[in-house]
């Protein structure tokens, strides 16, 4: 039996925006194909607020471009990709300015856990968390390439 208070709820929870609601685990979850990862990311900028004001951008050719306006010195370059388990990985080294040349850190991959749901939609899973989120929607994920002028004019400083 619906009570108002039910009904107060459903709506204040269809008046949310789909980046707002988290699931323990979508309904009906299951692996996505890689095609299914990689469509919800290429072409697009995820934006690193807390401790960056940068992002990383999900290019053609799987390449990855990472910046920081926090540490606007340094970018990162290296390749995403999507596999058969549903995780999205990026393989990132980071750049920087050293003694008139270009220093260098060993890649570091991080992956984040993605599932479809019986609608086909795909939410992802952040490592260490219980929540899942919905990728479309999501503010922090922008069609584009944000920080490519950034990025370029750094490459070209560092010479790479």
């Amino acid at each position: 039996m619906l009570t108002w208070k039910s009904s107060l709820f459903s709506l204040f929870v269809a008046a949310l925006p789909a980046g707002a609601i988290a699931d323990p685990l979508p309904y009906g979850a299951k692996t996505p194909t890689p095609n299914q990862v990689m469509a919800a990311y290429i072409g697009k900028t995820e934006k690193w607020e807390t401790n960056c004001n940068g992002g990383i951008y999900f290019g053609a050719n799987n390449q990855a471009r990472a910046w920081c306006a926090n540490s606007p010195d340094s970018l990162g370059a290296g390749k995403w990709y999507a596999d058969a388990h549903g995780r999205m990985c990026h393989d990132l080294s980071w750049y920087w300015p050293n003694n008139g040349r270009a220093g260098r850190s060993a890649g570091e991959i991080s992956c984040v856990q993605h599932v479809v749901d019986r609608f086909d939609r795909v939410w992802r899973n952040y490592p260490g968390q219980t929540e899942w989120w919905p990728v479309k929607g999501d503010a922090s994920l922008t069609r584009g390439y944000t920080f490519q002028s950034q990025v370029l004019a750094l490459k070209s400083r560092l010479g790479l």
